[in-house]
């Protein structure tokens, strides 16, 4: 980026010090919709962009090589994200701008980037994630994900995000037209979506191939360990910079591990419980533990049952405020890393109260600010202890857990727009920033 991004850099240490006062004059527009810079140094910007969505290039032809990129890369920064797909029609001038990484970096400088929740299901149509607005309660559809196929079941794949990136990785490939049915083909790939260009890309595939693993964000790396391997079930562990696209190898785990969870917490990769075979501790049963991983010490711990049940997988999970929440049973649990315990947050959207274990499964669960998301799965109906029949969903519910912890010990679900055309098992599913 060299003279650019310094001099992007300094346009906004001016902006947010509050002393300058700019006036970004656009042709054909009046007085009130220039884009002005006040002393608190807040860009008004609001009416030149619900013009710029409103009109057609044509319109926006005169003034669209009137400003410098420095000084549109800082205008365009500030406007809403789904603005920015509006704007980077006008031209290929603009399209260029909205797509630099300077967007990304800025808005998340200046405090102004959005979370956006997507989604992998099974009915959706063809092999694309829908994506959910939370701001404007709307869905919209990806581009069909690269390379991959309809015909083959992607299977035990991991899905997080870096920033505005959406990173898939490994996975089992089964050919669902075969007469018989092989347990498919274990693979090392990765697919990286990015929310600035729309667009999916091939990244370097990782040092060994896995699936069903555990896998988390820290900065702009992503960790990744366990999982089954082509022959064996593994220990392994590797780590891939985001920023390079280069994948390095890091010590192995004390012990193999299958459908592993994995988490960030305070800058450590978190691998948590799963199919688990001793390795090096010989201490008895640990199917519930965990093992951290610190990547200032380069080192593992054991961390003995952290997982609320040995028998089962952890459920769907996220970090909100900080803190490792999971759906166990009917239950949000919240877990306190340094007594290693478990605390109730409440009940989960549509479960009941008093009565059986939980009935809804296959659903996603993720955080946008202190705001919980439930979205799609199934759900079992019973009568006469048989299950009755099995539903698809749709749905999305929302809770603000710090409101909710701080008023009533009832979480207080609200219900968002629905996936008109997808629902069911969630495959996978990330929260991307920009």
């Amino acid at each position: 980026m060299g003279a650019r991004a310094t001099t992007t850099n300094l346009m906004l240490a001016n902006v947010k010090s509050g002393k300058s006062r700019t006036l970004l004059e656009k042709p054909g527009l009046s007085g009130k919709e220039q884009v002005e810079e006040e002393e608190e140094g807040e860009p008004r910007v609001s009416n030149w962009a619900s013009r710029v969505q409103r009109s057609g290039p044509e319109e926006n032809a005169g003034s669209i090589h009137v400003l410098p990129d420095d000084m549109l890369t800082l205008i365009f920064a500030r406007v809403p994200r789904a603005t920015l797909s509006a704007i980077r029609l006008a031209c290929s001038t603009w399209k260029r701008i909205c797509q630099h990484q300077d967007i990304a970096v800025l808005r998340q400088q200046m405090g102004v980037a959005e979370g956006w929740i997507y989604v992998l299901s099974e009915k959706a149509p063809g092999t694309s994630f829908r994506v959910f607005d939370p701001q404007a309660n709307k869905w919209s559809v990806l581009p069909p994900i690269l390379g991959h196929s309809p015909q083959e079941n992607w299977q035990g794949f991991a899905c997080v995000a870096v920033g505005h990136k959406l990173i898939l990785m490994g996975g089992r490939y089964v050919d669902t037209t075969a007469m018989l049915q092989s347990s498919g083909s274990v693979c090392g790939d990765v697919i990286v979506y990015s929310a600035l260009t729309n667009q999916w890309t091939r990244a370097s595939s990782m040092k060994t191939p896995r699936s069903w693993f555990a896998a988390a964000v820290i900065g702009t790396q992503v960790y990744v360990a366990g999982g089954q391997g082509k022959t064996r079930f593994l220990d392994s562990a590797e780590v891939y910079d985001s920023e390079t696209d280069t994948w390095y190898t890091i010590p192995s785990m004390g012990n193999v591990r299958s459908s592993c969870h994995g988490a960030a917490l305070d800058g450590q990769f978190w691998v948590i419980a799963g199919e688990y075979n001793k390795n090096q501790y010989d201490d008895g049963d640990r199917k519930g533990s965990a093992e951290v991983f610190d990547p200032l010490t380069g080192s593992w711990r054991f961390i003995p049952d952290m997982w609320l049940d040995s028998h089962k997988v952890p459920g769907p999970n996220t970090v909100i405020g900080g803190e490792l929440v999971f759906v166990h049973l009917s239950k949000l649990m919240a877990y306190n890393k340094d007594t290693n315990t478990w605390m109730p947050v409440g009940h989960v959207s549509g479960a009941d109260v008093y009565n059986r274990p939980f009935s809804r499964f296959g659903f996603a669960c993720e955080s946008v600010h202190n705001n919980l998301y439930i979205i799609g799965g199934k759900w079992e109906s019973w009568q006469n202890r048989s299950r009755f029949c099995v539903q698809t969903l749709n749905t999305v519910e929302v809770c603000d857990l710090q409101v909710s912890k701080n008023t009533s010990r009832f979480l207080g679900w609200q219900s968002c727009a629905s996936m008109v055309d997808g629902g069911g098992i969630i495959a996978a599913s990330a929260v991307l920033w920009l």
